[in-house]
Formats: structure tokens, sequence, C-alpha cells
């Protein structure tokens, strides 16, 4: 079937390609009915009591405190939008944990070379904050000898920095931040639920929503083996045998009740929150692929959202909604010295013939990740006359602007 008017021309409109051939509930309801799931199995004594019981008093740091986003579904892919955080100016944020030297800090200069996000070391930031000793830091020798004693900094000491580096990276609503490092005791968690997340009696600017936990596991003799060889280059005063064992067990005894807390909140409820535990003792390449996975799915959730939005504005003809998500060269000053206006630029790349697509009807997507940044999302899609295309729109994630539509082609 011929795709288009015979008058249109690729001249003006370079990025479309296209082939024939057959191819809500409140946020307190909510948080209360959760709660009361969590209850029903609290009441046994001993360990995993007191974890269950945790888990009820952190149940808000999945959404920020604000009402949790139910799944969706797009052709068949289960999602969550998404766009509903970025409303709320909440920062997104997954926590990285493991022991030293397990590798944390290896798998987030990958991630942050191959996708969307921001990585921010609690550790690292304690240690420069320790560094300044010019005055201009009133906690600065405080963290030090938290540092070199293997003891927690005070979790408000912690929180301040996070918020503060959170607060200046460009085009923050856009990113997904890597906390490596944090929440490392129950005191830690508990801050973060009382400062970094909304209530009806306040509203915090700085609240963030915790997609998930990333918990790389690794035993103490493989983590001594690699601290020593880091020791040769890193210049850290607390990567010795001796700090090494005493993080290690402040670790086991401090951090491990923090992530199986965690644990309960991703298995026991409908939280969005996801704990992956992921073996930090394998190879360089393994524990990528294994990272590479989970990160995806939270990905995934912000390029489907993102073309279900494009296909809103498309159905309700909102050419301004409709740009926002489009990459600029879609709408290049080629268009412009032809006076092609944006709505007409949205007709022709969105029309086939005398058909349209004011109903949403799509079924049998599929999502490809060519980059962590660069995504492509397939599906059939029906026109209003009944027509079945398939239809593919690949994706760019382009810094602070966020997901934008590079190109998309369609075909019977």
């Amino acid at each position: 079937m011929h795709l288009g008017p015979s008058s249109r021309s690729n001249k003006y409109y370079p990025w479309i390609y296209r082939r024939g051939g057959n191819q809500s509930f409140s946020r307190n309801q909510s948080l209360r009915s959760t709660a009361s799931t969590l209850k029903e199995s609290s009441n046994s004594v001993g360990e995993s009591g007191e974890i269950e019981k945790r888990a009820i008093e952190s149940l808000s740091i999945a959404s920020g405190g604000t009402a949790p986003t139910e799944l969706k579904s797009f052709g068949g892919l289960t999602y969550r939008d998404s766009s509903l955080s970025k409303l709320s100016s909440l920062f997104r944020v997954v926590f990285i944990l493991g022991g030293p030297g397990a590798g944390k800090g290896t798998q987030c200069d990958l991630l942050i070379q191959n996708y969307p996000c921001h990585h921010l070391s609690a550790g690292q930031l304690l240690r420069d904050e320790a560094e300044k000793k010019d005055g201009s830091s009133e906690h600065a020798t405080l963290i030090a000898e938290c540092l070199v004693a293997g003891k927690i900094v005070p979790v408000e000491i912690s929180l301040a920095l996070l918020q503060n580096a959170m607060r200046e990276v460009e085009g923050n609503d856009s990113l997904i931040f890597l906390i490596d490092g944090f929440p490392r005791n129950f005191d830690n968690l508990e801050g973060w639920t009382r400062c970094m997340t909304r209530d009806d009696d306040k509203s915090s600017s700085d609240a963030a929503a915790v997609l998930g936990v990333l918990s790389y596991d690794c035993p103490l003799s493989i983590l001594e083996e690699r601290v020593m060889q880091r020791s040769k280059d890193s210049g850290r005063s607390d990567d010795n045998l001796e700090s090494l064992r005493r993080r290690f067990k402040t670790f086991q005894s401090e951090t491990v009740p923090v992530v199986d807390t965690l644990k309960v909140i991703d298995q026991k409820t409908s939280s969005l929150l996801k704990v992956v535990e992921i073996e930090g003792q394998k190879s360089l390449e393994e524990v990528w692929e294994e990272t590479q996975k989970s990160v995806n799915s939270f990905i995934g959730n912000d390029v489907l959202s993102a073309n279900m939005r494009l296909l809103e504005a498309i159905a309700k003809k909102d050419v301004d909604a409709y740009r926002s998500l489009c990459a600029d060269e879609m709408f290049s000053e080629e268009n412009n010295e032809n006076n092609v206006d944006e709505a007409s630029v949205m007709e022709a790349q969105e029309t086939e013939e005398d058909d349209s697509f004011l109903n949403i009807n799509v079924k049998c997507a599929e999502m490809t990740f060519i980059t962590g940044k660069k995504i492509s999302v397939s599906y059939d899609r029906t026109s209003d006359s009944g027509i079945t295309f398939r239809e593919t729109r690949v994706w760019s994630h382009q810094g602070p602007k966020g997901w934008r539509m590079v190109h998309f082609y369609r075909g019977e």
C-alpha cells in the first residue's frame, strides 16, 4: 500500500523512514493500605519482625512521599509513568550498596558513560568535605575522624551534602542519580525517609523517589585483595587492611539489614522500588551485564512514558507537547526556510493520506536498547480507519532536554 500522499516529499522531512511490506488513590490512602499489608506479617518476634517494622516506616521512600504511580501497559509492555515524578519535581535515585572494594565505583563509572545517570558517592562527598582545612566546612574534622575510625558519619551531614550535589546538576529531572554508599545503616534510612520525602505538612524541594537498589555482594577475601591493590594509587587514608576489616564488619552488621528491609518493601508491596543483588566477585563483564539489565528496567519506564505522551499529543493535536518531545532536527531550519510551520510538520509526519491516529490503539510492543542513551520502541498501531501499521520510534537522551524522538518509520 502506498504510504502518504504522492505529493509528499522527504526533502523537508529527511528524518522520516517508512517501509512497505508485512512487517488514583491519594498518597496517604495508598501508603496506609500497603502498610496494613506489611503489618499483617510483622507480628513475628526477632530480626525478621524488626526488619518488617522498619520496612513499614520506610514505605514512602519509593514515591518520595507523593502518590505512588500505578503500573500501566503500552502495547503489552508494563511500565510506570515517570512523567509524574518529573511533574512533582522529584529527584530520582538508585542506591548503590556493597562492601568496600565490591566494585560500586567501577559500575557507576560505566553507568554514567553509557546511561543518563549521574554518580554521587556519599563516601567521596564526605572525603572531599573532610579535606577542607581552610575552615569553610564546620564538619571537616568530625568527618575525618569518622572515616579513619570506620564509623558512620551523622546522617544530617551526609544528606545535606547529597542534597546540595543533586540540586547543582543541570537537567537533574531527566537523570537518574546513583547514590553510592548510602544508606549505610538504619539511622541513614530513617534520615532519608524523614528529610527526602514529602508529607501533608511539608513540601521539600529536595524530595526524591528511590527507584531501586543495586547491591553488590562480595566475600571479604576478594575485598581485601582489591582494596590492597587499590591502595597503591588511591591515596585514601582508609585503604588499609585494618580499616577495611572494620568497615566490612560495619557493612555486615549495619548495612546488610538495611538491604534486607528494602527487599521486604520490594517483595511484599506493590511499591515501585526494586532491589537487585549482584554477585560482585564475578568478572567485570559479567557484573556489568547484570548491572545493565537492572538499569534498563528503570530507563525503560522513561522511554515508554515519553512515547505514550507523544501519542497523546498527536491524539489531542497538541503541537507544543509534540514539539517538546521531538529532537530539534525534526523541526529543522530547512522547514523554516520553506515556511513550514510546526503544526504542518506534525501533520505531515503523523498522518497517512486521509487517515489519522486520534485514537491510541497499540499492541505487540517491543523495546530495543541500541545503547543506554538511544532506544527504539516498535509496536503495531491501528489507525482510525482500522488499518494496522508497524511503527518504530527511536529515542535519544539529549542531556538536560531529556528523552527526544530523533526519527521514526512506519509500514504496513
